[in-house]
């Protein structure tokens, strides 16, 4: 094989496998791991809340008489707001969503006052209740497990969810447990990769 051929077949690979890296799919940073229904809840700062508006959203589940995890992890979220409001992108493309599993505890105004203390800004922060009866299939879509205990309290799964805008799954993380806060790096960093529209 002379020198020209091999020239010519060496270019034909270099135009092969630029062809490949710019015109193949891809590598999916956040796959799919499921599809959630829309649902709609109440939002205690006014309205009805649909799951289908086209932003991203970080979705948790809480109770306002939660004694531990449910208070750190809201401060972390607080944290949270402070740097998607920053980067811009705080209400119009990313809502940080509250869940209530207590709904008869937790009326609009016990809700609201206890939104108050983390500083939330309803325009990008919603706070939801709804029936114990649309509570319970919303979180069983997610594969969120809950149960009441004794007095006002609660045994929950301690996931929250990143939904990208058509509601897909995208990741799973912990909430705060004592020492060891939300991971706000690593959620900033996966919202950017779907907002690129990885």
């Amino acid at each position: 094989m002379n020198k020209r051929v091999l020239r010519i077949y060496f270019l034909i690979s270099i135009v092969g496998l630029l062809a490949v890296y710019f015109f193949w799919p891809k590598y999916e940073k956040l796959p799919i791991l499921e599809t959630v229904s829309s649902f709609q809840l109440e939002n205690v700062h006014g309205g009805t809340y649909s799951l289908n508006n086209e932003k991203i959203k970080l979705v948790t589940f809480f109770y306002t008489h939660c004694p531990d995890i449910c208070p750190m992890t809201m401060m972390d979220l607080m944290k949270l707001q402070a740097q998607l409001q920053k980067e811009g992108i705080f209400g119009n493309k990313v809502e940080l969503v509250a869940i209530s599993l207590d709904p008869e505890n937790d009326t609009p105004k016990v809700i609201k006052r206890y939104s108050e203390g983390f500083s939330a800004d309803p325009l990008g922060w919603k706070w939801l209740r709804g029936s114990e009866g649309d509570t319970k299939e919303i979180a069983n879509s997610l594969k969120m497990q809950y149960q009441k205990l004794e007095g006002d309290f609660f045994s929950h799964s301690t996931t929250m969810f990143l939904l990208d805008d058509e509601n897909n799954i995208r990741a799973l993380y912990d909430m705060a447990i004592s020492d060891n806060p939300i991971d706000t790096t690593k959620i900033l960093e996966d919202i950017s990769i779907l907002i690129e529209g990885y």
